[in-house]
């Protein structure tokens, strides 16, 4: 069993260290240990990447450990469901009931069926709408919308999420990477009124997905950076031809959106995949040398109280973007 040493924090703001951890444990030929004894904090984003590398970890036959969580963070771990189906070893265990939290966070969640994307989109706008200021809950349905303030903002949210959801995985299973499956978690931190959403896939990666595209056709040396840079154009990280909403067509909510949302909320959209990383309010371009991801990790950042004030619509892709719409018929 080959043993790995995690470093303390396995956050967004260390993304070096924290794909490194993983990167080192999905190249390993062996079972693996997790040494988490010096571990001191995990965010949305860490969470997922972690359970992302032991569920691969476990389809290649490989047994995985974690050993030595300390009492401060181990608990919250559990709660969020980090190692649900990992061996835990000398950590301390997990404490009394679990409170129902729907309005802050949502456990670490492996979606594999796009039959699951709907639910789980509604359950990530819930936690980020929660307990909003200046909105009540509790406030009546408006009569002729059936409608109140905190279904106004999570519908659309729902709405983005959704599409965000089914690009992530139906890209993650291009290439040859049919079992390919998403992980996501979010977490609110009350103590400075921030969001952080994480959607992370074990899949084929960006570049792998948009290698022959026509947003990268004009570059000689294609690479994982350059391949984050055109998934963030308008229309290129979409790729359905339907709507999802019956029959609704699709409007291009993509990356794209996602980012201007997290932008107008005074936040950010940070994307790994492959060497490359993207962060818009602070570095872009390679990870640390040898460290990379094989499919996507995003995390979404911003503010709670700033998301009531964002008009999603000014977020969409506008008619110029537009390509032709194809539509496909299958039986």
């Amino acid at each position: 069993m080959i043993s790995l040493v995690c470093p303390a924090l396995l956050t967004l703001e260390q993304p070096d260290d924290l794909v490194g951890l993983c990167g080192a444990a999905l190249s390993a030929d062996d079972d693996v240990q997790l040494d988490a004894r010096g571990l001191r904090f995990v965010d949305p984003f860490g969470m997922a990447l972690l359970g992302a590398t032991c569920f691969t970890l476990q389809e290649r036959g490989r047994d995985v450990q974690v050993s030595g969580l300390q009492a401060a963070i181990s608990g919250y771990l559990q709660r969020m469901d980090v190692f649900a189906d990992v061996e835990l070893v000398d950590c301390a265990p997990a404490s009394g009931g679990r409170r129902d939290r729907r309005d802050a966070l949502v456990e670490l969640t492996r979606i594999d069926r796009p039959a699951e994307i709907d639910q789980r989109a509604n359950q990530l706008a819930d936690a980020l709408v929660g307990r909003m200021p200046d909105i009540d809950l509790g406030e009546p349905l408006d009569d002729m919308t059936g409608l109140n303030t905190a279904y106004r903002l999570a519908i659309p949210l729902a709405y983005v999420l959704t599409e965000l959801l089914n690009n992530a995985l139906s890209h993650a299973r291009r290439a040859g990477h049919r079992t390919a499956c998403v992980w996501v978690a979010s977490q609110y931190y009350r103590k400075d009124h921030r969001l952080q959403l994480a959607v992370i896939d074990n899949g084929c990666g960006m570049l792998e997905t948009l290698r022959n595209h026509s947003a990268l056709e004009t570059f000689k040396f294609k690479t994982d950076h350059l391949a984050i840079l055109a998934a963030l154009r308008p229309r290129v990280s979409c790729n359905r031809e339907v709507g999802i909403f019956k029959d609704s067509v699709n409007q291009g909510v993509g990356l794209t959106t996602t980012a201007c949302i997290a932008q107008r909320a005074a936040g950010r959209l940070v994307i790994v995949s492959g060497a490359g990383f993207h962060d818009p309010l602070g570095r872009s371009g390679r990870l640390a040398a040898g460290v990379r991801w094989p499919g996507v990790a995003i995390a979404l950042e911003c503010r709670r109280d700033a998301l009531k004030d964002v008009r999603f619509q000014d977020c969409l892709p506008s008619v110029e973007d537009a390509q032709p719409l194809h539509l496909r018929f299958e039986d």
